[in-house]
């Protein structure tokens, strides 16, 4: 807490001292240093930042390499109101969270609510979004429901990844070696090279990392969230006319990670309990069926993040390869017309291993009571079955998608004023379909998957009049999305009472499902054959926005807004019940109202945006647990829940080599329903309790940064980065026993660049010390208190710890 508050009033103090000097300088008539213009394509042209009404962070390619920002995970720690951590351990599957709205539970049956797109495609599943980004040009995080442009599923906001496109001008490229603790390795490479002048390039890149375990693991398997990556990418531009572009970009990533660690912070230790009571067996005498867990290490419950654990099941390194193509052609039909076509197919192939519990085992021994028998004291272990890891899972998950997308973008005079307008047509088709396989504390489990198909079209518009063309500083936006969506899926869950008993039930299932049938009273009776349950809906939608600007003078826009956004229905791959999958659950639909300012001032020295907004969303898509375990749950839907806070950022040029950026959000988030009945797998109806606020939802969130670039002389210079952030603390899970808190995080990074320029002519050599999370602060990215009943009262992962390295960047 001492370190932001000296941070905070630094950028303040500097802010204050500078800002007489610009008044000064302003009223000589200096020009000053000014601060570059950044241009976004948030409305789907490039427009400057300030013109765009939404809340917006964007990070050029210059920004993104000092901040060192790499894949999505990157992002959490530079842009407030942003939640970004893995799911479950699993080394390729992000979640995204923006103003408390995202997906807690990544389903491949269920949309995401942040939406992810690569160069205007849309990803559409969390699975396989852990990818390192090659080549990136540009990040653009859009926070706030984006329905009219980007479609369902985008009701907390957007994510753009812009790469580099292939230059027909010149030849050129960059290669970046980096090393760093952990035995840290990283390449990587990119070249463009021209085919034919103004009308044909290439661009080839790709990167390969590998990095040892943050966790060294004393028992079976491999450590802990080692690396190993490959990433390419391939494109290719033809330009056979002034007004006519065709851009062709392939994509590959391989990542064989390990997932992160998760331990108990806090409970009990090893214990055993009797499942029943004492059973008679004939000729022997009274035994007692005992559950036996036991952990690998004494101490387990430590808030602080370990430096090795024991795995008592071999852990194992996941496999995800994503393939990407994207099609892009423009098409300049008049001085103010543009034609676009956009067109994509993504596949995803992965294997991931997890494991909640990796250093604890649990068992079912059947013990001889008191007085014991002949040859067997009373103790004697009659019957072991086990040990189990308490929940692992190798989930093989297949996903594609095709998605076409045509545009028309332009403008126009009339009526004494300008017309500015997008419209467009959109078709969107995927299959997944996710095996998870596995064991629990009872041994493996059987058969259990799903499969999902979905079909959307949609067609939008967005319209922006100003009255009086060019002078005008009235701006009138209009928006507006039809979406019609398809969704089928299947799902065969042997792991279920309610779900084995569909077909009748087989062999296996009585034989696996025999302590359940025991419990309830019952007879298993095979003869059954195994069935699933299958889903099927259609949803429509039609989602109009407005918003009103007015430029108070050429530098300052203040705007206000109402938008509405849609995530679709569906249902879930891991009900534990038929009837729940069978009637899946509806369309996450919210309203929401912001107003802002954005603008340049003391002679585009300062640069200001702030937001306010308020949100009210019905049917807030919650995972709740449905069967046995942890990982059987279903959607129900929360209604009227609301959402309000502020996002400002604000970046000051002090001089023409010193930048000072601040940014911050607070959020209040409050569920609208305390409660709401839900069926479990037995067919027993229980009282779902959830928490008030969202999960993932600081209330407040900041960054602090300094860069200082100096030349040193004509060749060489430095450049300096230091940068700060604060994520309050959290809630996990909307799901009261589930719920844990995180702590607050303070994080810094740092780096410094020597770079020696006009190397062979226009290129350049740099030598790069970095270090992230430089003072070791332990935090965590995962809580959870769903394995409460085995006394770990809460379970935990960690963000990573102290990194650094040295980089060489040579660019030609």
């Amino acid at each position: 807490m001492k370190l932001r508050t000296v941070l905070m009033s630094s950028v303040v103090a500097a802010a204050t001292l500078a800002e007489p000097a610009f008044a000064q300088e302003a009223q000589q008539g200096g020009q000053g240093t000014r601060l570059e213009e950044i241009i976004v394509t948030a409305q789907r042209r490039e427009q400057s930042l300030k013109d765009v009404p939404i809340s917006i962070a964007s990070f050029g390619e210059e920004k993104l390499a000092k901040l060192g920002i790499a894949k999505i995970e990157d992002l959490a720690s530079n842009v407030p109101n942003l939640f970004v951590n893995n799911f479950n351990g699993t080394a390729d599957t992000v979640r995204l969270f923006i103003r408390g709205i995202g997906q807690n539970d990544v389903s491949v049956t269920q949309d995401p609510s942040v939406a992810l797109y690569i160069d205007g495609v849309y990803v559409g599943s969390s699975f396989g979004a852990g990818f390192d980004a090659v080549d990136l040009e540009r990040i653009e995080v859009l926070r706030g429901p984006q329905g009219t442009l980007y479609g369902r599923n985008a009701t907390g906001g957007a994510i753009n990844l812009i790469t580099l496109k292939p230059n027909t001008d010149n030849f050129g490229g960059k290669v970046e070696l980096s090393y760093g603790n952990y035995d840290y390795r990283n390449a990587k490479a990119s070249i463009n090279v021209p085919i034919a002048k103004d009308v044909a390039a290439f661009r080839l890149s790709g990167l390969i990392t590998k990095r040892d375990g943050l966790y060294k693991n004393t028992g079976l398997g491999k450590d802990w969230a080692e690396q190993n990556r490959k990433a390419m990418r391939a494109a290719f531009r033809l330009q056979p006319s002034s007004d006519l572009t065709f851009d062709y970009a392939f994509d590959y990533s391989l990542v064989k990670d390990t997932g992160n660690l998760s331990v108990p912070i806090a409970g009990g230790g090893n214990f055993s309990t009797p499942v029943s009571g004492p059973v008679s067996i004939p000729g022997i005498g009274m035994a007692l069926p005992t559950l036996i867990v036991k952990y690998s290490d004494p101490f387990p419950f430590s808030s602080k993040r370990p430096k090795s654990a024991e795995a008592l099941r071999e852990y194992l390194p996941s496999r995800s390869e994503v393939y990407g193509h994207t099609f892009t052609a423009e098409w300049q039909a008049a001085d103010r017309v543009t034609v676009r076509s956009i067109t994509g197919y993504r596949k995803v192939d992965s294997r991931s291993y997890t494991t909640s519990l990796p250093t604890q085992t649990g068992q079912f021994d059947t013990i001889l009571l008191p007085p014991g028998a002949p040859g067997l004291p009373a103790g004697t272990v009659l019957n072991r079955n086990g040990p189990w890891a308490v929940s692992a899972t190798n989930a093989h998950t297949k996903y594609r998608n095709f998605s076409q997308e045509l545009q028309i973008l332009g403008d126009a005079d009339i009526g004494g004023g300008n017309l500015n307008y997008v419209a467009g047509v959109y078709f969107y088709d995927d299959h997944g379909r996710q095996d998870a396989p596995g064991e629990a504390i009872t041994g493996p489990r059987a058969q259990a998957f799903a499969e999902v198909d979905n079909q959307s079209l949609a067609a939008f518009t967005e319209l922006t009049y100003t009255p009086g063309g060019d002078d005008g500083r009235l701006h009138i936006t209009l928006g507006a999305r039809y979406s019609s969506d398809k969704r089928e899926a299947n799902r065969v869950n042997e792991n279920s009472l309610s779900f084995a008993a569909l077909g009748g039930f087989t062999a296996d299932n009585c034989a696996y499902l025999a302590s359940t049938f025991a419990a309830l009273g019952q007879t298993c009776t095979p003869g059954g054959a195994v069935q699933g349950a299958r889903y099927k809906k259609k949803f429509h939608n039609f989602s109009p926005a407005l918003t009103i600007g007015y430029d108070v003078n050429p530098d300052v826009r203040i705007y206000a807004k109402a938008a509405t956004g849609y995530k679709s229905g569906g249902s879930s791959q891991r009900s534990a019940n038929p009837t729940n999958f069978t009637e899946g659950f509806e369309p996450e639909k919210l309203m929401s109202y912001e107003a802002g300012i954005k603008g340049d001032f003391f002679d585009r020295r300062v640069r200001f945006n702030m937001a306010a907004f308020y949100v009210k969303i019905d049917n807030y898509q919650a995972s709740v647990q449905t069967g046995s375990t942890p990982g059987d749950r279903d959607f129900v839907g929360i209604d009227n829940s609301k959402i309000y806070g502020i996002e400002a950022d604000v970046t000051v040029a002090v001089t023409e080599g010193l930048r000072l950026n601040g940014s911050m959000g607070l959020l209040h988030t409050k569920f609208g329903q305390s409660s709401l009945n839900v069926l479990r797998d037995t067919g027993e109806t229980v009282t779902e309790k959830f928490i008030k606020p969202f999960s993932y939802a600081p209330k407040f969130s900041g960054t602090l940064s300094v860069d200082y670039d100096r030349e040193i002389t004509d060749d060489w210079g430095i450049s300096t980065h230091i940068g700060y952030s604060y994520q309050g603390k959290m809630h996990t899970s909307t799901n009261l026993t589930d719920d844990r808190m995180l702590d607050a995080r303070n994080l810094v990074d740092a780096s410094i660049s020597l770079i020696r320029r006009n190397v062979g002519g226009d290129g350049s050599v740099e030598f790069k010390l970095w270090g992230k999370n430089i003072f070791n602060e332990d935090y965590r990215t995962v809580a959870l208190g769903s394995f409460a009943s085995l006394r770990a009262q809460t379970v935990a992962e960690f963000g990573e710890p102290r990194t650094y390295g040295v980089s060489l960047i040579g660019k030609f």
